[in-house]
Order: structure tokens, then C-alpha cells, then sequence
């Protein structure tokens, strides 16, 4: 069992500039964290559920310094299929940064998404993934700024995500480090999703 704080990073992806609402995924079934684990879609449910159990909307700090920085959630979903800005199944959260301060932060990308911090257990699982012969795994990513790129993702032969990019449009292109939202590039990002396209 492992008890330490864990914390994983997911960039925002929609912004109400004029009420200082940011939207992002708190965390996404099946893609691995900056500690390499993952959750099924059903246990993020029920931590997003929990979640506005205990009446948490106002547990929002700033690089986990752990003191309560006057935000609040005013939305909180699980994503369903077809949503546009999301991949199935994730938790997104809506929140309201009213301190001029922080918003000029978001606004600027020193801040930039959010952090999910807290205990978890670990539980060691068997996942097998179908994937192509060649290791390259291959998709389209969501339209931004009226365009979209190819996604390419390198698998080794366990497995095991190597990183990954876009093809070139419009004179730019993007890098695949993590997650399911690309590299900035030209002043933007993209979201892809690659789970679908494998039988897990």
C-alpha cells in the first residue's frame, strides 16, 4: 500500500476570461500520471463524486502550498461520450478564480492547470494493450484555432509509451510528452485521445 501525497498535472482547456472561469480535467481514465499510475474510469467517478460529498469546492490552493487561495468550484462532471473539449470519463472541474492576482498567473500560463494532491493506494494490476505491430500508434487530434494534426504515439515492445508528436500544418507541429492535451506550439494546444483506438 502506498500513502505518500501523490499529484498529477493536466493542463487547462477552456477559459471564460471576462468571469475568470477555468476548465480542465482533474484527471483522465486510463492515461498514466507523472508517478506512471492510472485509474479506471469508474474509480475517477466515484473520487469526483466523493469529492462534492464532503463539500470540498473551496480546497483549491496554489502549488500545493495547502492554504486556500479564495477559489472555488462552480462545476464538477464526469465527461461523457462525443463531449468535445474532453476525453470520456474524465473528472473536469469548472472553477472561479476571483483573486486578480492568480487570474493575471492563468492568463499568463504560470499557472496552468490543475494538480490533483492527496493519499491514494496503490494496487498492482496486469493492463494489456493491443498495440500496432510497428509500435506507432496513430489518431486525430481535436480541432484548435480552425485546425487539427495527426497524432503519432511510439510504444516499445512491452508497451510502454515512449512520447510522440503531430505531422507539420500550418507551419508548426506539436510535441507528445503525457496525458491527453499536446505541447503548446504557436501559442495553442491540441486534445487528443488514444484509449479508444486500443482494446484494453
Amino acid at each position: 500500500m502506498d500513502t505518500n501525497p501523490r499529484h498529477t498535472v493536466v493542463e487547462f482547456s477552456k477559459f471564460e476570461d471576462e468571469r475568470h472561469l477555468v476548465y480542465g480535467e482533474v484527471y483522465s481514465p486510463m492515461v498514466p500520471d507523472s508517478q506512471g499510475d492510472f485509474m479506471q474510469a469508474a474509480t475517477i467517478e466515484e473520487m469526483a463524486h466523493q469529492f462534492m460529498r464532503e463539500s470540498r469546492i473551496t480546497k483549491i490552493d496554489v502549488e500545493h502550498c495547502l492554504e486556500e487561495a479564495g477559489c472555488f468550484v462552480v462545476e464538477s462532471f464526469v465527461a461523457r461520450d462525443n463531449d468535445p473539449d474532453f476525453a470520456k470519463g474524465a473528472w473536469v472541474l469548472g472553477v472561479h478564480i476571483p483573486d486578480p492576482d492568480i487570474w493575471a498567473k492563468v492568463k499568463k500560463g504560470d499557472i496552468n492547470g490543475f494538480s490533483m494532491y492527496g493519499n491514494g493506494k496503490r494496487v498492482e494490476r496486469v493492463l494489456e494493450i493491443e498495440v500496432p505491430e510497428d509500435g506507432i500508434l496513430k489518431g486525430d487530434t481535436a480541432v484548435e484555432s480552425d485546425h487539427q494534426h495527426e497524432f503519432f504515439l511510439n510504444f516499445d515492445d512491452e508497451g510502454n509509451f515512449l512520447g510522440g508528436g503531430t505531422d507539420e500544418v500550418s507551419g508548426h507541429s506539436h510535441v507528445i510528452k503525457a496525458g491527453t492535451v499536446t505541447e503548446t506550439a504557436s501559442g495553442h494546444s491540441h486534445r487528443y485521445t488514444f484509449m479508444d483506438a486500443l482494446r484494453i
